[in-house]
């Protein structure tokens, strides 16, 4: 039987993850105890690519449902079809399951993706599935889960607009683990494997888009700034433009890429454009690409 260190080993190479091999040490820990995991990070770290990477090596139904306000208990567990329930009555066949019946029935990942925008209602549905491995469905049945049923489920922080408290009672049943974003040497090695980066250009591409996407985290007029996300999206365009080593064009596409990526402080009275131009023009200054 491997070790953690050498399943870790085994996820990076068969699902091309790079980096991240503390974190999947601990979620490999968690599921050898058979743990349930609430990963918490910033949007664009890589929370979902590693679920679905667990879930498939342990050869797993994946299941995702994605949260919001409006994920009732019947979102989650499911429902009776009320035209169904009227030609055949509370049977089975008249029932619609939901993820978490689903995943419980034939033993699967269930992801629940930012649970802390879950209204508490629904967040109590999931109780006795994680403590117990038990569901309780009026006027059908009580589902026991599979062996392999597990859940993962993703937070944003705090301070993210439109997250909310998740309840005691439910926090109590995760195992809590954190993703930040990754270093430097790892971004740019990942910005090079999801644009196809593959000229004699790719290193300085993959260079410059994730300095430029990295000091949009730390201005002092951008709230949030952009994940991997923008730098990949940026390095695609910048990988399609004729002429590469212009500064008006890194502007221009920079722009495009990370405009919805960024949200700025109350108060900033510089645009989007302006501010995300001067991160550019600062990072194009340094870069030797001229």
């Amino acid at each position: 039987m491997l070790n953690a260190s050498e399943i870790v080993k085994e996820i990076q190479k068969r699902y091309k993850v790079i980096g991240r091999t503390e974190e999947l040490e601990k979620i490999i820990l968690a599921r050898l105890v058979n743990k349930n995991i609430l990963i918490e990070g910033e949007v664009g770290v890589g929370k979902t690519r590693i679920a679905k990477a667990i879930a498939s090596y342990y050869d797993t139904n994946f299941t995702r449902i994605d949260c919001s306000e409006e994920t009732l208990p019947h979102n989650l567990v499911g429902y009776f079809d009320p035209p169904l329930v009227i030609s055949k009555g509370y049977l089975e066949d008249s029932y619609i399951y939901g993820p978490l019946a689903s995943s419980m029935l034939k033993g699967g990942c269930l992801f629940v993706n930012e649970i802390n925008r879950m209204p508490e209602s629904t967040q109590n549905s999931l109780l006795t599935a994680l403590d117990e491995g038990i569901l309780e469905i009026p006027k059908l049945k009580t589902i026991k889960a599979h062996e392999k049923f597990f859940v993962i489920a993703t937070q944003n922080p705090a301070a993210h607009v439109g997250v909310t408290v998740i309840g005691e009672a439910l926090k109590d049943r995760f195992i809590w683990i954190n993703l930040g974003f990754q270093s430097a040497e790892e971004e740019i090695l990942i910005i090079k494997q999801e644009a196809i980066l593959n000229d004699s250009n790719g290193d300085k591409i993959a260079q410059i888009s994730q300095k430029i996407v990295d000091r949009s985290r730390n201005h002092t007029s951008i709230r949030r700034g952009s994940s991997i996300r923008g730098a990949i999206d940026l390095a695609q365009l910048a990988f399609k433009t004729e002429n590469i080593k212009s500064t008006k064009n890194w502007v221009n596409i920079a722009i495009m890429a990370l405009y919805n990526k960024i949200e700025l402080e109350d108060g900033t009275t510089s645009s989007k454009e302006d501010i995300i131009a001067g991160i550019v023009l600062s990072v194009l200054n340094k870069a030797d690409f001229q």
